[in-house]
């Protein structure tokens, strides 16, 4: 991958760099035109038995004078954000929409997605924990499969052309071998590099750069190219990637550096020679036939439709496998999500920024993530005047605090009890490290395992 980020050398169709890409759509869609998208705000307000759940969302293009330009919301979406809402609780306000109702456990995908809320709690506090997923396919299996799939693909088409142009020549078996395996390997490779690299830059600006790096190494290692060609590659002018691919294939087909080259690679010479060629071999696939068909099919309900040109087809179909390739579905509009969670203190853990009482997180949501976009927090509120009046002062409370509501909840309903006779007896600046001690014994598994509870954590 050069530093432009071109990953396939295809005259006229080099991908460009997504990451710089995005940044300019976007501020593209806010200046200009504006781009068709819903927006969604989540509000939360954790509970002891519950939480409540404030959805705020509509459908705009652009805004005008700081107000959005409010559109008409899908009905089907409208319908399925009802459905997961207790009856009456999605209600009009203006040209925005309002859904409110309480959960315990699991919680409503109404965005799309899954998500949880728990509070665990005790006589010295409680521990809240808060988990959602919001769109986007997270099964890596599934995707890394898809991406496999197109490299192999992709890597099928590229030995079908050289065959036709190199077959004929001493040298193509090695030649054949080295695109079966290494390059087939290395595409793969290429696809979880840009995977990786995207899902860090979800959290680190710099991740892009650093795993272009990576790859770029990679390549280096494998003999794609050397130091010296990177000029050449950032020039991106076609031609002098095919020189990069004309050198590599003669030192993989064993042709001595410097040496008079095969007349077959004046293929690789220049854009148009190439284009030429490559065109000319996806036009005898059965993948152009069977788009041929396609058109065949539809032309008998619309005449005026144009038969797939072999260009047209060479740039779908590649486009398709890289978008593939890289892990993106490469479709439909970028919504954008806030969600926010009301609490009393910062929790312990979190993703998101906290601020005036609120933790928040802001993401757009788009086909083309690395990953889904993911908003966790846990936090844990100490019970005030129990423990003051049992110890004196405050002697749980942050992780210490989630580690015993966790432990306390894992006891039985007599361990509890016993438990809360305990803390119930207790007075500040009593000695009763022999009743802790006594209890521990009493909870812990002995040597053949019959307990499953452990000691309690704490001081």
């Amino acid at each position: 991958m050069n530093p432009k980020g071109q990953i396939f050398p295809v005259a006229g169709n080099f991908p460009k760099n997504r990451f710089l890409l995005a940044p300019l759509l976007a501020l593209s869609c806010a200046l200009l035109t504006g781009c068709p998208h819903n927006d969604y705000t989540v509000e939360l307000k954790p509970g002891t038995n519950g939480i409540e759940r404030t959805l705020t969302f509509y459908r705009a293009d652009g805004v005008s004078n700081g107000i959005p330009n409010y559109q008409e919301f899908s009905t089907n979406e409208l319908a399925a954000i009802t459905r997961v809402y207790p009856p009456g609780a999605v209600k009009p306000d203006g040209k925005r929409y309002i859904a409110r109702g309480e959960f315990s456990g699991p919680l409503p995908g109404d965005v799309g997605g899954a998500g949880a809320y728990t509070n665990l709690a005790t006589s010295l506090g409680d521990a809240g924990f808060y988990l959602e997923r919001f769109r986007v396919n997270d099964d890596l299996a599934a995707r890394t499969a898809r991406q496999y799939a197109a490299a192999d693909k992709i890597t099928d088409l590229i030995i079908g052309w050289a065959r036709t142009e190199f077959g004929h020549e001493r040298g193509w078996k090695n030649l054949h071998q080295f695109l079966d395996k290494d390059f087939r390997h290395d595409l793969k490779n290429a696809g979880l590099y840009y995977q990786f690299g995207a899902a860090v830059a979800l959290s680190s600006t710099n991740a892009p750069e650093e795993f272009v790096a990576r790859f770029g190494q990679y390549l280096l290692e494998r003999g794609y190219f050397q130091f010296a060609d990177v000029p050449q590659l950032y020039a991106s002018d076609g031609d002098s990637a095919l020189a990069l691919m004309q050198r590599l294939a003669a030192e993989k087909m064993g042709i001595p550096a410097g040496g008079p080259l095969p007349k077959s690679f004046a293929v690789l010479a220049n854009v148009p020679a190439f284009k030429k060629s490559w065109e000319q071999y996806l036009s005898q696939t059965d993948l152009y036939r069977a788009r041929v068909k396609e058109w065949e099919r539809k032309k008998k309900a619309d005449p005026n439709l144009k038969r797939p040109t072999t260009a047209g087809f060479s740039n779908d179909l590649l486009n398709g496998l890289l978008a593939d390739l890289l892990g993106n579905n490469n479709g439909g509009e970028t919504d954008h999500l806030t969600v926010k969670l009301a609490l009393d203190r910062a929790p312990s853990h979190s993703n998101g920024r906290w601020q005036d009482g609120w933790v928040i997180w802001d993401a757009d949501l788009n086909a083309d993530r690395a990953l889904p976009v993911l908003c966790f927090a846990s936090w844990s509120r100490p019970a005030t005047g129990f423990q003051e009046a049992h110890f004196g002062k405050i002697v749980l409370e942050g992780d210490d605090l989630t580690e015993y509501c966790l432990w306390f909840n894992g006891l039985n309903a007599q361990q509890a009890g016993e438990w809360e006779k305990i803390l119930d007896g207790l007075q500040p600046g009593q000695v009763l490290k022999d009743q802790l001690d006594a209890f521990k014994r009493k909870i812990q598994p002995d040597s053949e395992g019959n307990q499953q509870t452990n000691a309690p954590p704490g001081k």
